[in-house]
């Protein structure tokens, strides 16, 4: 079975639609903000910076380091169980220090503080995304 059509599905509010949408298509974009430039995360009408509403679009790199996890043993709700266990990373993205993205890790291997990951969109039902992270050192 594709792990796609057993992933929960997100629920997208009018702020984060777009966020799941793009993550639908394979892509990976954060709000930034056209007045001080800062990143923000997670999806919000105000920037985290200077709390204007000049907010965008923009595709960060999606190359980060691990920053914490966490093995999840415990199914939480419907469409978990067949991924226990499972481990969800918090990653510091390159781009700013202070923004930490959650998703699924996915790759083999040892986990540790500070291991290279790209973002790897995976599709879900209903055209949405959710963000997996995948090692990046070869």
């Amino acid at each position: 079975m594709d792990a796609s059509s057993i992933l929960p599905v997100p629920i997208p509010d009018e702020d984060s639609q777009h966020y799941w949408e793009v993550l639908g298509e394979g892509r990976f974009e954060l709000q930034r903000c056209h007045d001080c430039e800062r990143w923000t995360w997670p999806p919000r009408p105000v920037c985290s910076g200077c709390h204007g509403e000049n907010l965008y679009w923009e595709a960060p790199s999606g190359a980060g380091e691990v920053h914490a996890w966490i093995v999840t043993h415990q199914i939480y709700g419907p469409g978990y169980g067949a991924l226990v266990p499972y481990t969800v990373a918090l990653v510091r993205l390159d781009e700013q220090p202070d923004i930490l993205v959650p998703g699924r890790y996915v790759s083999g291997g040892s986990l540790h503080q500070g291991l290279r990951v790209r973002i790897a969109p995976r599709q879900v039902d209903g055209g949405l995304g959710v963000p997996e992270w995948r090692s990046s050192v070869a």
